[in-house]
């Protein structure tokens, strides 16, 4: 009998805790160059991995650059793909589920097996060689990005579509002569997306972790742009001379990763 109040009490102490983590994450992401921080590019060369001071208040890199800027500015990049790569696999993804379940018979069949090809392949290995094959251009990256994450979200819309489907104001639709096109856009869609956001919300992590592996290894953000994994990169040999340079960015992603995760669960 307490497990369920002790639940929420959990969750009405969680979630303020987990919405500030977002929006601050979000603010900084669009105000960073507004700030009066210091130059994320800017070297000095007789400040090499120094320490938390209070002209560097995390600290510099190897080379000379102010770490504390670069931490704020260094979701900026990851957040922009994350977004368009989301975008364009929620809409792709809806429009192929939702299609797939309306037609039904061979589309339906094809598409089905289609997206559970998609669901096999692996991930970050055809990532790595999209971006080896393509270069770092951020278009590439969102648009592959975007197709390799569609599949949960369309097999997410296909179950629904085959739900709504079977509800009477679809059937209502039907009576009235509305065609597939019809019924899709006035009846299906609006009613899909609303079940298929909790998949979007878990794709767009899952996006912004493999945008992060990639620029960690070197093939997602280039260099000197300031962005999280890229920053664990270049600061991975000098951990132990200033441990801040590498769990700095690894707390920022993490946080803001577990923040959207937790705030999805206790929907």
């Amino acid at each position: 009998m307490l497990g369920n109040p002790l639940a929420s009490l959990r969750s009405q102490r969680i979630k303020p805790l987990v919405l500030f983590t977002i929006v601050f994450h979000v603010f900084v992401a669009l105000l960073a160059p507004l700030l009066p921080l210091a130059s994320t590019d800017a070297q000095d060369s007789g400040s090499l991995l120094q320490g938390p001071s209070l002209e560097h208040w995390l600290g510099t890199d190897s080379l000379g650059r102010d770490v504390f800027s670069r931490l704020l500015h260094g979701g900026r990049p990851s957040l922009l793909i994350a977004v368009i790569a989301t975008l364009i696999s929620a809409l792709t993804g809806i429009v192929i589920g939702s299609l797939s379940a309306l037609a039904g018979g061979w589309l339906d069949d094809a598409l089905s097996r289609l997206i559970d090809f998609m669901l096999a392949l692996p991930t970050l290995i055809l990532l790595l060689l999209i971006s080896s094959f393509f270069g770092q251009d951020p278009v590439i990256l969102s648009l592959a990005l975007g197709l390799m994450y569609l599949a949960p979200i369309a097999r997410v819309a296909r179950s629904t579509t085959q739900t709504l489907l079977a509800r009477d104001f679809v059937r209502v639709a039907r009576l009235q002569g509305a065609g597939n096109l019809a019924i899709l856009g006035g009846e299906v869609l609006p009613n899909v997306w609303r079940v298929v956001f909790t998949e979007v919300t878990m794709q767009f992590t899952w996006i912004l972790l493999a945008f992060s592996s990639l620029s960690f290894l070197g093939l997602g953000a280039s260099p000197p742009t300031p962005e999280w994994g890229l920053m664990i990169a270049e600061s991975r040999s000098y951990m132990t001379l200033n441990p801040i340079l590498v769990i700095a960015p690894i707390l920022m992603l993490a946080s803001l990763v577990l923040a959207i995760q937790a705030l999805v669960d206790h929907e």
